[in-house]
């Protein structure tokens, strides 16, 4: 066939196969959700993923991507396609695909077989054998000479954990890692077979399932920049198919309530969905996706419709439709605080470049300190505060401060001031970085003294006594006492300043705490907060922590700060918990 080709003709057909959207214009097909073979036209969370993985060949990056998915969004489409097209059209290319189990291991290999079967002649490499899970793409001369591409796609399931460990893979697809029994192991084994070279692939994806598994882990090392993997996470509202006209939720959903076109009758988190659709999502390529304004009421009309089919457990709407990566994961019955409260504070959060920051400064006398405003930059590691202030100290209001205190190792726990407003219950300030004790100790005094000499309770567990020793030393007396008969039996000079932690004051604390955040009692706008309340869980035993690779400080300095006044009557007018104390000097 080649031979009867003209020049011009070969190199129009090099062309098309080198430009990935040409060759899947003239190739690869799909099934619809009608059942119908159809061409496959990339939506918009598909283009941007195979935009980045185009950008990471032309500049010869390996290629590292994990997806978070929402349901029917097609990312898996795109990975195939992906996925076949650079293996139908190079030499000597290894791909392994593997699902969760061999009914998703039969669907994928059903993708890259449709493109095989519906591609051009012209662009359709020759087969060697084709199975019910691979496709080898070898051709031979009449002398047993390998002319071909020596190239081949193979379907394998995590439960089989021999698949692909013995070959060098170039391109590989772990599907529904969120599903794998010891995902973790399994996956690092399979991962050792792929360089870390340009034209290499790696894409792990998964819808969630829980958090704390490997799936959740990597994903959040990946968010944070801690592993090689880009992610990707896609709202369900930019899918253009996730909407119903007003007719046909009349029709389909007769007892759904209609959403007005002027969108009047909305609840709170569905006006988060639609200022959420107004602002737009950005993915990496700073590239910004958005809905018309006229297609939100039929969103949000497929958004009651399918909620309605959750209504005996809301929580799993989000799993399945989630418009925030965090969303997605507060299906799990292990999360200790109430996932809905927690999904209406991030909805509430700063962007971390709109909070106000202050550096300390400790002058040569206990009593002098200097707060200077900082600019945000996010090339720098804010691991020795700076003060995060949401509002500064008003003359007539009352405060306290619950604090954390870690040992000040740079990759330990982090030592955490958060201060409280006790009449608005508002978090207005939050300190939070590594620091020795003794310094903290220097640090809680000054934003004590800033915030109109605010009762301090310090966690005197361990590294504690040594802050509350400092805050003595420097004449800092507006301390937490704890009540008598806590700890009997503690000795040490500071014998009853600060918070003890045990198994029934931590109890006493964590609970409060629940109940604060399920009734929306304290205001909280800083993200870091959000994301350690969404990762602090319950392990078998009933035990309270955050999960493995997460910290908890700032959730405990908050649990301690709710301890050190009465509240509940929501009557403050009477409470005293401060002194009168030092003059504070600021520059």
């Amino acid at each position: 066939m080649e031979e009867q080709l003209s020049k011009e003709q070969l190199e129009k057909i090099i062309e098309i196969r080198n430009d990935f959207y040409r060759f899947c214009r003239n190739n690869l097909y799909i099934k619809d959700k009608y059942a119908k073979i159809v061409k496959f036209e990339p939506n918009k969370p598909q283009k941007v993923l195979i935009d980045y993985v185009l950008w990471c060949i032309q500049q010869g990056v390996p290629i590292r991507v994990i997806i978070l998915k929402a349901r029917q969004m097609g990312l898996s489409t795109a990975v195939e396609a992906l996925i076949y097209w650079w293996t139908s059209t190079h030499k000597n290319i290894n791909s392994v695909i593997i699902g969760h189990e061999e009914k998703s291991s039969k669907n994928l290999y059903m993708m890259f077989r449709r493109y095989y079967d519906n591609s051009n002649p012209l662009f359709k490499p020759t087969v060697k054998y084709n199975t019910k899970t691979d496709l080898s793409f070898e051709r031979y001369d009449d002398d047993g000479k390998q002319i071909g591409l020596a190239s081949y796609i193979k379907t394998a399931t995590a439960s089989n954990t021999s698949a692909g460990r013995s070959d060098t893979i170039q391109l590989l697809h772990a599907s529904e890692v969120g599903e794998w029994e010891n995902g973790e192991e399994l996956v690092a084994s399979i991962m050792q077979t792929v360089p870390m070279l340009p034209n290499t692939m790696i894409f792990l994806e998964s819808t969630a399932k829980g958090r704390g598994n490997y799936f959740h882990k990597e994903w959040k090392a990946a968010e944070k920049g801690e592993n090689n993997f880009k992610p990707f996470f896609f709202p369900w509202w930019l899918i253009d198919a996730y909407e119903f006209s007003s007719d046909f939720l009349v029709k389909a959903y007769p007892n759904i309530i209609d959403v007005n076109d002027d969108l009047s009758n909305l609840t709170e988190y569905e006006e988060f969905l639609v200022a959420t659709m107004r602002r737009g999502f950005i993915p990496f390529d700073g590239q910004l996706l958005d809905v018309k304004e006229e297609q939100i009421p039929r969103k949000l009309r497929f958004y009651r419709a399918k909620a309605s089919e959750f209504a005996s457990d809301p929580v799993r709407m989000f799993q399945e439709y989630p418009t925030t990566a965090h969303e997605a994961f507060v299906a799990s019955g292990a999360n200790v605080f109430d996932q809905l409260s927690l999904e209406a504070l991030e909805r509430d959060a700063d962007r971390p470049e709109d909070i106000k920051r202050y550096k300390i400064d400790i002058g040569d006398s206990y009593e002098d300190y200097y707060i200077s405003p900082v600019p945000y930059d996010d090339k720098i590691d804010e691991n020795n505060g700076p003060l995060k202030v949401w509002h500064d100290p008003h003359p007539s209001h009352e405060y306290v401060i619950g604090a954390d205190v870690a040992e000040g190792l740079a990759t330990g726990d982090y030592s955490v001031a958060e201060v409280v407003d006790i009449g608005t219950m508002e978090t207005v300030a939050r300190w939070r970085g590594h620091i020795d004790p003794d310094r903290f100790g220097e640090v809680l005094a000054a934003i004590g003294r800033h915030y109109n000499y605010a009762l301090i309770g310090v966690e005197v567990n361990n590294h504690g006594l040594t802050t509350v020793q400092k805050l003595r030393d420097i004449f800092y007396t507006n301390l937490y006492k704890r009540e008598s008969g806590y700890d009997e039996d503690f000795e040490e000079p500071t014998s009853h300043l600060g918070w003890k932690t045990d198994a029934r004051t931590k109890r006493i604390a964590v609970d409060t705490l629940i109940q604060v955040i399920r009734e929306g009692l304290n205001k909280d706008k800083d993200p870091v907060f959000i994301d350690e309340a969404f990762a602090y869980v319950r392990d078998d035993r009933g035990r309270t922590n955050a999960e493995e690779g997460d910290h908890d400080d700032t959730v405990m300095a908050k649990a301690i700060a709710f301890q050190l006044f009465t509240w509940g009557d929501k009557d403050y007018s009477s409470l005293k918990v401060t002194k009168k104390g030092l003059k504070k000097k600021r520059r």
